[in-house]
């Protein structure tokens, strides 16, 4: 019976006694199917909905919820070889709705998959699809978009936080951070319509055991790679910040090879730890030690002091000199940290930087292109 909603012809029906029945002219298929699907009972509705995908009950959910009101009338008319009851006079009004559409799908399908869809709905589109995305593990996701083509890959990479991406990518094998990054450093941001049909393909194969959307015990502090501002080079250079430098390096001088107007893109919207020293002003500094976490700074520092030393120097050159000899006296009673340790410290402390940047406190240094040392 699913099909046959599916495949219905659901044009106005000729029959003597309808011809006056007049269908709204913004009405689809769609939404005439979902008047038949809401017309029968719970238990008929959910044998069908058990057939159904969530793309298809997802469209079944959003054109009911933009329907009014059908009268008896226009339900017979629609649903006539489905629905005896409806030539009954006395048949009341089939109320529309947002608040109806809920309702009906709660009754129809498992609370778990009708929450869902819901969620789904309730986050505009493929919003809430993307936020539970972004939760998935890091090992689950990093398998699951290896296994798809190379743009498809690109566009659901975009759409993560640039940490998620990054996580993500670090874990793939051989070369493929770097030709999916290069994908979405060359590719033009895919259309609504297509990152849509995008999301509906995770939900039916990434998502199904996944919690719906909507909790609020991460938040949404960080923002999506797709709205942050620049281009796509720029997005790349974000995401790139948060791989391990050994990876980071090895990237950048990829696509300065590959492609060096990409190349040079992203480079601008990198930003490192050792560079610190030719990129902030010293009123920088100074804002930075003010507002960074003590211990974050000084494992910063400390590991610092293997692979960033001109930056360290910076650091101290530019905050007094008693609380340099503070700063030191702690640092002689600290183990050097890990790699993984360390970089992450000196992470954080890049993005306390761009924060402070993004606030206003100062700005940051421009690189400087090649040839460019010299005086210009």
């Amino acid at each position: 019976m699913a099909g046959a909603l599916q495949k219905m012809d659901l044009r106005a029906p000729k029959a003597e006694g309808r011809a006056q029945t007049q269908f709204e002219t913004w009405f689809t298929k769609a939404h005439k199917a979902a008047i038949v699907l809401a017309s029968l009972s719970a238990e008929a509705a959910a044998e069908i909905v058990d057939e159904m995908s969530d793309d298809e009950l997802r469209n079944f959910a959003k054109a009911f919820s933009e329907l009014k009101t059908v009268s008896p009338q226009l339900l017979e008319a629609v649903a006539e070889e489905f629905l005896a009851a409806a030539s009954d006079p006395e048949q009341s009004d089939l109320a529309g709705g947002s608040a109806e559409a809920r309702r009906v799908l709660t009754l129809m399908a498992k609370e778990e998959r009708a929450e869902r869809i819901l969620a789904d709905m309730g986050g505009g589109g493929d919003s809430a699809v993307w936020s539970r995305v972004e939760k998935v593990e890091d090992e689950e996701l990093a398998e699951y978009v290896q296994a798809q083509r190379m743009p498809i890959a690109a566009a659901i990479l975009s759409k993560l936080s640039y940490e998620k991406t990054a996580a993500v990518l670090n874990l793939t094998e051989g070369d493929y951070s770097q030709k999916v990054l290069l994908e979405v450093a060359r590719k033009k941001p895919s259309s609504p319509d297509a990152m849509e049909a995008i999301a509906n393909v995770l939900e039916e194969e990434l998502l199904k055991s996944a919690p719906a959307g909507g909790d609020e015990e991460e938040g949404d502090e960080e923002a999506p790679a797709a709205s942050a501002k620049g281009n796509a080079g720029a997005k790349v250079g974000e995401i790139i910040n948060y791989l391990p430098g050994v990876k980071r390096d090895a990237l950048l001088e990829h696509f300065k090879e590959i492609d060096p107007e990409v190349g040079a893109e992203v480079r601008r919207a990198v930003l490192t730890f050792e560079e610190l020293y030719t990129r902030m002003p010293a009123s920088g500094a100074t804002a930075l030690l003010r507002d960074l976490d003590r211990d974050v700074l000084l494992k910063a520092i400390k590991y610092g002091e293997t692979n960033a030393q001109e930056t360290v120097e910076f650091l101290f050159g530019n905050i007094s000199k008693r609380m340099v000899e503070q700063y030191k006296e702690e640092l002689a009673e600290m183990d050097t940290p890990s790699e993984e340790e360390g970089e992450g410290a000196q992470r954080e402390v890049t993005t306390v930087v761009r924060q402070l940047v993004n606030d206003g406190e100062f700005k940051l240094i421009p690189l400087k292109e090649p040839g460019e040392e010299e005086g210009a």
